[in-house]
């Protein structure tokens, strides 16, 4: 028993050493395929024939870091490329410099003298937390490079960011749980990743055209914020911005978004009340994931997938409406909660789903405008519409069935209003024309 216990407290000893050993292979291998500057940084020049920082020797105490490098433009400082070099005082940046990735001189905690010129365009999340050079800071607004906002030091509950800021950067306003109203500057054009972070007192954040994109976790458990409005600039919003947000009632996505990313919406409880756009290609996994208050929403042609549990959790869901008839469903059982009823087109991917799963099933098959069901487009469609138009102008609207909407609503606006007589009434002129 014994030999074999010494023999396998040998085989661990000699895993580890080996692991170790590989490890320390490896991460000699990678630097050997880098060049290096002074024996202090390593580098490397991309088919651009630009130069990209890649790492330091930890023991650094200052990097002046030259314009050019073997006649090379230096343009990037990579993400964690100083990180934990915790003898490093002082980093200065050149004017060619263009992008300083994430958590790049993270935890330098000696770094107290930090040049970084105006034609940093790009700063990544985390860049210089831990530092002093940040600690030291005693302005309100800590702004570097080309307008990049990196923290908030104030105190106020209504902030207004300055004009000239083009990018709020990850984390600059992380756990700022004063400040319940944020206005951004018209020259804002990216909120970065974890940017308002569990800023636990924000309710309300008024958004500015221009805007076009919002990274990660930008408000992450933002718990008090009620009301989203994206500027129809916005094109890009990542992972899990949203999620847990749980006050958000009202969401208004920009139409030019082409999906609705991973967990986007993930735990805002009380979502009541969204529009996805005619656009919106693809519903990311667990986008509405947990939305306990959701109850109907409806997907236009465009969204060509839904992915993997985008509404498990969805206990209130009361109907989806799957206007696309070839739109991939994932398929999975918690992919769409069993309470809610689902329409779409007879013999389309939703109807299959719903009949695998067993759940309840509308079709929508009706002629856009036919209004009385009856195979054409007449003078009595136009009728109705506008008869409806007038009920819902004079305050005694008419209850419709998401059948009924879809018929009415001939331009898909969420209107139902004399533009819809109009394009009614023209169909049914080309086809009284033979056209």
């Amino acid at each position: 028993m014994r030999k074999f216990q010494r023999h396998w407290l040998f085989m661990v000893v000699l895993c580890s050493i080996l692991a170790f050993g590989k490890w320390n292979i490896l991460a000699y291998a990678t630097t050997q395929e880098w060049n290096i500057y002074q024996d202090t940084l390593y580098y490397e020049i991309t088919s651009q024939e630009q130069v990209i920082i890649k790492s330091a020797r930890p023991a650094i105490t200052e990097a002046i870091i030259p314009s050019q490098i073997d006649g090379y433009p230096v343009v990037e400082i990579e993400g964690y490329a100083f990180k934990d070099c915790t003898r490093l005082k002082k980093v200065v940046l050149p004017d060619t410099l263009r992008q300083i990735g994430e958590f790049a001189f993270k935890d330098c905690i000696r770094l107290e003298t930090l040049i970084i010129p105006d034609t940093v365009e790009k700063i990544g999340w985390g860049a210089v937390q831990g530092t002093l050079w940040l600690e030291n800071q005693d302005t309100t607004f800590v702004i570097a490079g080309k307008g990049i906002l990196l923290a908030y030091n104030g105190t106020e509950e209504q902030v207004v960011i300055p004009e000239g800021v083009c990018a709020i950067g990850g984390y600059a306003f992380d756990s700022c749980v004063s400040m319940k109203t944020v206005q951004f500057p018209c020259t804002l054009r990216s909120v970065d990743a974890f940017a308002f972070i569990n800023c636990l007192g924000l309710e309300q954040v008024q958004m500015v055209d221009g805007l076009k994109s919002i990274g990660e976790y930008a408000f992450h458990w933002c718990t008090s914020l009620r009301k989203v409005v994206l500027p129809d600039t916005v094109t890009t919003v990542s992972g899990q911005a949203f999620s847990y947000c749980k006050s958000l009632e009202s969401v208004q996505l920009s139409v030019s978004m082409t999906q609705i990313s991973i967990a986007l919406f993930r735990g805002c409880q009380n979502l009541r009340e969204i529009t996805i756009p005619d656009g919106v290609q693809i519903i990311y996994n667990y986008a509405f994931e947990e939305c306990t208050s959701l109850k109907t929403l409806i997907l236009p042609k465009s969204v060509r997938e839904i992915g993997m549990k985008v509404f498990e959790g969805c206990d209130s869901l009361e109907k989806v409406m799957i206007l696309n008839p070839e739109c991939r469903i994932y398929d999975e059982k918690t992919t769409i909660i069993d309470s809610a009823k689902i329409y779409g087109m007879l013999e389309s991917t939703a109807h299959v789903y719903a009949q695998k799963y067993a759940r309840q099933y509308e079709a929508l098959d009706c002629k856009k405008g036919d209004m009385d069901k009856d195979g054409w487009i007449s003078t009595m469609d136009v009728y109705q519409v506008l008869h409806l138009y007038a009920e819902n102008a004079a305050g005694t609207p008419h209850a419709l069935t998401l059948q009924e909407w879809y018929v009415a609503d001939y331009n898909g606006d969420d209107v139902i209003d004399t533009m819809d007589a109009y394009a009614i009434l023209l169909i049914y002129v080309k086809e009284s024309a033979g056209v």
